[in-house]
């Protein structure tokens, strides 16, 4: 038995284990970013408020035994603050952390922001020097012709509907930027891959789709009208000359080509150009060859407005008028794609089977491509 001295001792022994039983568990600090130091000012008041959670009485304190027991023995009195001094620390250490989470989001975001920023700005640059290249050799153009006066045709060859010049600059704003049009075209890299030859570009413009088959290893060269757009591929190193792509079609090996393809170019001709070209195309490419010609989707009322846009078309051609010419000229597996569909906010939203029908009237693909090949022999 413990003797009279030890009394006040063991008593409050046992009070402080009684309350340390009763107490609520102090609030853990919450796990932040320790690099980080915006709200160090906010962590260290709450760390240090942490040990004012219960009352208490230091240890060096004179008669902090007594002091403590009569403490413990008066808790039920701050029981219910305690509890609320602990909730209030878990909701601050919460709300700290929350902070912290939300300016790591926002940074990682902002990283994100900045790279595309970057990105857009390179494409931007790029764009921009194309069009300053473009316009330089539009202006040589010019020079060339106040130096020796306007050019008299010859060969039989119509005088054209515009100047170059400005038929150069009617393409560039109406066509749209040449990373667009690679974009669309991209989608017949998978027909050119493994022919048994070149690829030949009829009316090849600015020289996308010669660019993409350059950088998928795939030996191709085209045939542009246009001086100044054959310049501009020549700068860029493309195999590209000027000339009428036709006579340039005739005048290549019979089966020499892998493939022959032809954009947004037989809606310039007469029906006889389009069939003599087709007919050349087919001598030329070599058996298992592809054909692709894509011109304005005529079964597009939205299409159509755009087609007599461009003062140089001739004629519009349906597609199975385009599919018949091909037969004709003796391609086989035969295909119709309709491409460049237009943005649902263009579009009427379709509620029935007539708004689908409607849209497929007035609203359809902007373009089409048949697609055929050579039959092996």
């Amino acid at each position: 038995m413990a003797s009279d001295e030890d009394l006040p001792a063991e008593l409050a022994r046992e009070i402080r284990a009684a309350v340390a039983e009763a107490a609520p568990a102090s609030p853990a600090t919450p796990e932040l970013d320790p690099a980080s130091k915006d709200l160090e000012h906010v962590r260290v008041p709450l760390s240090r408020a942490e040990a004012y959670v219960t009352p208490t009485i230091p240890d060096d304190a004179r008669l902090s035994r007594a002091k403590s027991a009569v403490i413990r023995l008066l808790r039920f009195l701050w029981r219910d603050q305690t509890s609320f001094n602990a909730l209030i620390l878990e909701a601050a250490g919460g709300i700290v952390q929350a902070v912290e989470r939300n300016r790591r989001s926002i940074e990682k975001r902002f990283e994100e922001f900045t790279e595309d920023l970057n990105r857009w700005r390179e494409i931007s640059e790029k764009e921009a020097r194309r069009r300053d290249s473009a316009q330089d050799t539009r202006i040589a153009y010019l020079e060339a012709l106040s130096a020796r006066g306007a050019p008299v045709p010859s060969g039989g060859r119509p005088e054209p509907v515009l100047p170059e010049s400005v038929y150069s600059l009617f393409e560039e704003r109406f066509r749209g930027p040449s990373t667009e049009v690679a974009d669309k075209q991209r989608f017949y890299l998978s027909f050119v891959r493994n022919l048994p030859g070149p690829v030949f570009d009829a009316g090849c413009g600015r020289g996308e789709f010669l660019s993409l088959l350059r950088k998928d290893g795939i030996p191709a060269r085209g045939v542009e009208t246009s001086a100044i757009a054959a310049e501009a591929c020549r700068a860029a190193g493309l195999d590209v000359r000027e000339g009428d792509a036709i006579e340039a079609l005739a005048g290549v090996p019979t089966a020499s080509l892998g493939g022959v393809v032809a954009f947004q170019v037989v809606e310039h001709w007469p029906a006889a150009a389009t069939f003599r070209f087709l007919a050349e195309a087919r001598r030329a490419i070599a058996p298992g060859g592809v054909l692709i010609v894509e011109t304005v989707n005529t079964d597009s009322l939205a299409a159509m407005n755009a087609f007599y846009l461009d003062p140089t078309h001739v004629r519009p051609v349906p597609p199975e008028a385009l599919r018949f010419l091909c037969d004709a000229a003796g391609f086989r597996e035969l295909r119709v794609e309709f491409l460049s569909p237009l943005p649902p906010s263009e579009r009427l939203e379709e509620i029935s089977g007539n708004d689908a029908r409607l849209n497929a009237i007035l609203f359809g693909p902007q373009d089409y491509a048949v697609i055929g090949r050579v039959p092996p022999p």
